[in-house]
């Protein structure tokens, strides 16, 4: 019975903690390529979770910068994120929807999400 219980307990908390997690698609843009012939088909984006103000990402193979943007393309929140990084911890004084950008050498990702 005990087991069962358990069981049960895991399940309901995990599912809980799996709503609370939302998906954000990271699409690749490179001005580099404006001039280019474009490609039958774009690139599939990839995902970072995020689950309150923390993200959660695949590593990268590269260092790149972390930026969010407001309404009006302001970088209002930038950090350095170093190779092989999986979670970056956002401060939680930020509130509202902002464009989120990973930026590397001549390309970045971005995203869209709210806090």
């Amino acid at each position: 019975m005990k087991r069962f219980l358990l069981a049960i307990a895991l399940f309901v908390g995990v599912g809980i903690n799996s709503v609370y997690a939302v998906q954000i698609p990271m699409h690749i843009i490179d001005p580099s390529e404006s001039g280019s012939r474009p490609t039958l088909a774009p690139p599939r984006p990839w995902y970072i979770t995020q689950d309150d103000y923390i993200l959660t990402m695949p590593a990268f193979e590269d260092d790149f910068t972390l930026e969010l943007l407001d309404e009006d393309g302001v970088v209002v929140y930038s950090v350095y994120v170093p190779a092989e990084t999986t979670q970056i911890v956002l401060p939680s004084t930020l509130s509202g929807d902002f464009e989120l950008r990973l930026v590397a050498d001549t390309y970045y990702y971005r995203g869209y999400i709210s806090l």
